[in-house]
């Protein structure tokens, strides 16, 4: 209490006493106002914390989904790249086969023909006597073993 206020209350007289009961008074509300805004004070206090711990937990929460997500994201990412890399490899493979010249069924066959026709000629009369280029490439053909008949050994699959 101030030095003027207890000077204030000492040099009251009898004179007085009715103002004492409406001083009384007067300090009373005021004491329950000052009480109220100290209350106040102290919600609105504790108001600003539980709010603060709110956004906290928000930006927490924010911050653990926004690495699962990357992390879900980084795990998705190689399985996105196989799943692309074969579809690109698949590609490369028909693109590959659409390149490359058909090839017959019996191509060692006809190149066996031709190595004999071009490179190792047969003389005329032994194709005579046996029926002719076709019967003779044939029954050749059918005299050789399957393995060496595909065989990349044989001289007309050599080049």
């Amino acid at each position: 209490m101030s030095a003027q206020t207890k000077c204030a209350i000492l040099n009251l007289t009898v004179e007085d006493i009715p103002q004492i009961e409406e001083l009384m008074t007067l300090l009373k509300d005021k004491k329950k106002e000052l009480k109220k805004a100290v209350s106040n004070a102290k919600k609105a206090e504790t108001e600003a914390k539980k709010l603060e711990e709110k956004s906290q937990n928000a930006a927490e929460k924010l911050l653990k989904k926004k690495a699962q997500d990357e992390k879900k994201q980084a795990e998705a990412v190689p399985k996105h790249l196989k799943k692309l890399q074969a579809e690109l490899m698949k590609n490369v493979k028909k693109e590959a086969k659409k390149l490359e010249p058909p090839k017959a069924k019996n191509a060692c066959f006809q190149k066996f023909c031709s190595y004999y026709s071009k490179v190792a000629p047969k003389p005329k009369a032994e194709l005579d006597a046996v029926g002719g280029k076709c019967a003779w490439n044939k029954l050749t053909w059918e005299s050789l073993e399957e393995e060496y008949r595909t065989s990349p050994d044989a001289p007309w699959n050599k080049n």
